[in-house]
């Protein structure tokens, strides 16, 4: 991102007007924000898979983002939201779908490993519960963090300086992207599991393909989500599952974003949101 530009790219809003052609939405809708902007011709798009387009660009990153009072989209950017779900949930769609789509990645659920439990971490775990996952440690340096994680289901939470456990996983999420927790993720691994990495690495890590080898273990990214993840983030939500409010560490005003800003620094923090209107 450089400046000037306008930020925010997780959304929730009440639609004001409506252009021409537009059919699906009417004033009034509860909405959420899918912030990926794809080409919709190279062979990703036309498959289906426009998360991996090589040319799509993100709202709120290289174009004007949501933090703003009034924002124009097309209608295919927009989700339909119930209006039980409050706007300030809603929101939490688009991480959420991040997770959903990192738990399609995988099939066996029967042990998981999440490596990372900020944001991010928590919405793999939040979508691999809602997905059947039989049992889930979540590994976090973070106190606050490893409690919240219990509380949304999680089986065990540990600090990175405790042993992870005696069995290995069948799925391990690298949400840290970082040589060391891609090493741990590929060591905890079990013969044949899969190993998703969530995390945006800055950087190469190095593979142990003799293990990798010989015990069948598949690598595989997980990058952004696609359309059908973000219906069933909303699901998600919907369902009342997922405890959206323990999730949201604060709220703040449009005049207070300053001040969200610096709790968003906070370690503890996993989500404030900035309120941009009077919802």
């Amino acid at each position: 991102m450089k400046p000037p530009l306008v930020i925010g790219h997780e959304m929730a809003g009440i639609v004001e007007k409506i252009g021409a052609g537009v059919d699906g939405f009417v004033p009034g809708d509860h909405v959420a924000l899918n912030p990926v902007v794809a080409c919709s011709e190279c062979t990703a798009c036309l498959r289906g898979r426009y998360n991996i387009c090589e040319k799509a660009t993100i709202i709120g990153f290289r174009l004007p983002g949501a933090a703003q009072t009034k924002l124009v989209v097309k209608q295919k950017q927009l989700h339909h939201v119930p209006p039980t779900i409050p706007l300030h949930h809603a929101a939490l769609a688009e991480p959420l779908s991040v997770g959903v789509h990192a738990v399609s990645r995988a099939s066996d659920l029967e042990e998981v490993l999440i490596i990372g439990g900020g944001t991010i971490g928590l919405c793999v775990l939040a979508a691999a519960k809602a997905a059947g996952a039989a049992r889930v440690t979540v590994v976090e340096p973070v106190p606050s963090k490893r409690a919240l994680a219990l509380h949304l289901g999680a089986t065990a939470a540990l600090s990175p300086d405790e042993p992870v456990a005696e069995r290995f996983f069948s799925t391990c999420f690298d949400i840290v992207g970082r040589p060391a927790t891609l090493g741990l993720a590929e060591g905890s691994c079990m013969s044949g599991g899969v190993i998703v990495v969530v995390g945006t690495a800055f950087g190469f890590s190095e593979v142990n393909t003799p293990r990798l080898q010989r015990y069948e273990l598949t690598l595989l990214g997980s990058s952004i989500f696609v359309d059908d993840d973000m219906r069933q983030a909303i699901g998600i939500l919907a369902s009342g599952l997922f405890d959206a409010e323990a999730f949201i560490t604060g709220q703040r005003s449009l005049d207070e974003a300053f001040q969200a800003y610096a709790d968003a620094s906070d370690p503890a923090n996993v989500k404030t949101m900035i309120r941009m209107g009077n919802n």
